[in-house]
């Protein structure tokens, strides 16, 4: 009995044809899934002094094993916290060790500014004005590109601590548990807005001229939280209308500007005047916006939780890219770190903030260009 020959492949399955045109279709339909980066616009460094920079906080005093941990994680910008008795060897000394692990301060901080003499307006306060002068000076020679300020001298900042959904621990505050539990006149009578302008225009015309000459810029942090009103002082920078006059007491100055704290704004909501994205296009593209810290809450006031960068109510994707689209080169530092097991000094809060951020720049990187 004859076989009956068959033209079909005994095989199961495609052709040669067929065989041969699947990976021109593989290909092709992967090239589709991939993205699409743009083309043309220059793609520039993580750590080119251009770019937007990605820093954290340490401590003058802290030991070499931090700088390393800051260095192995990819820190090369840091802002630096002084003690009230820093002088320029220690200045020195901190910056000079930081730089044997290729990190470079990007703002020094010490808390002259929050003397309440200087804030209340007190006999006494030109003796601790000529303290943050000296300081002031003191990163000049040194070529520290910024210092801190503030001016909230009445402040409360938190009503409770809560355990977030995701189980950290953070802080909350809640306008009626403070106004109707915590608040309370805080010093000996009630300062008014006119007398808080007053002591905050007497500073500033005190120490800008001293910055100017020095090189040195003064990033002013917004009112935390941001309520015009706290234990009996009136606070200035609860809004936009605020960094506006303050932006003219100092004459436009471009050593003067702003910490631009996101998550403060945030916290203000509607009541701000603009949106962190109206600060940073106005503030930021004017060069006028030298520290950021980039963090994030649950909701707007009257009820707010600090959350991390990821687990708040704003897009922070979109908050780093107007810093690109705005072409600001502060330096930008997670803050309020929740708390989390196991972690006393908030190394691993640290790390995954910014990872978090630094991934954030990256692909606005590739974006904007």
């Amino acid at each position: 009995m004859k076989v009956k020959k068959s033209n079909q492949s005994p095989f199961k399955g495609p052709g040669r044809r067929d065989f041969l045109k699947a990976p021109l279709a593989a290909g092709l339909a992967g090239a589709l899934a991939r993205p699409r980066i743009a083309r043309g616009a220059p793609k520039i460094d993580e750590y080119d002094p251009a770019n937007t920079k990605i820093a954290t906080m340490v401590n003058a005093r802290a030991g070499d094993d931090q700088f390393l941990f800051l260095k192995q994680i990819g820190i090369r910008w840091v802002h630096v916290q002084f003690p009230l008795d820093a002088n320029f060897d220690l200045v020195k000394t901190t910056q000079d060790r930081l730089a044997k692990y290729g990190i470079k301060i990007h703002c020094g901080i010490v808390d002259h500014y929050r003397s309440k003499k200087i804030q209340l307006g007190q006999p006494g306060r030109d003796e601790d004005i000529e303290k943050f002068q000296t300081f002031i000076r003191d990163l000049g020679k040194l070529g520290i590109f910024s210092t801190k300020i503030d001016f909230h001298p009445g402040n409360t900042y938190t009503t409770e601590q809560i355990e977030s959904p995701r189980g950290y621990k953070v802080r909350q505050f809640n306008l009626d548990d403070f106004r109707n539990k915590i608040e309370k006149q805080a010093f000996e009578r009630v300062y008014s807005a006119d007398e808080m302008w007053n002591n905050y225009t007497y500073f500033i015309k005190a120490v800008l001229p001293v910055a100017e000459k020095a090189d040195v810029r003064l990033a002013l942090h917004p009112d935390d939280p941001p309520i015009a009103m706290m234990n009996g002082v009136a606070k200035l920078f609860v809004n936009y209308d605020g960094y506006k006059r303050a932006d003219q007491i100092a004459g436009g100055s471009k050593y003067w500007g702003l910490t631009f704290c996101v998550g403060t704004w945030m916290e203000g909501g509607k009541n701000m005047g603009k949106d962190v994205i109206g600060m940073i296009q106005d503030f930021g593209a004017r060069d006028k916006i030298f520290c950021v810290h980039f963090r994030n809450v649950s909701s707007p006031l009257p009820v707010f939780n600090e959350t991390f960068q990821d687990d708040g109510y704003t897009d922070m994707y979109q908050v780093m890219k107007a810093f690109r689209l705005a072409k600001c080169t502060a330096s930008l530092i997670p803050d309020h770190y929740p708390a989390i097991v196991n972690d006393p000094g908030h190394r691993i809060a640290d790390t995954y903030s910014i990872a978090y951020m630094r991934a954030l720049l990256r692909r606005a990187n590739e974006e904007v260009g």
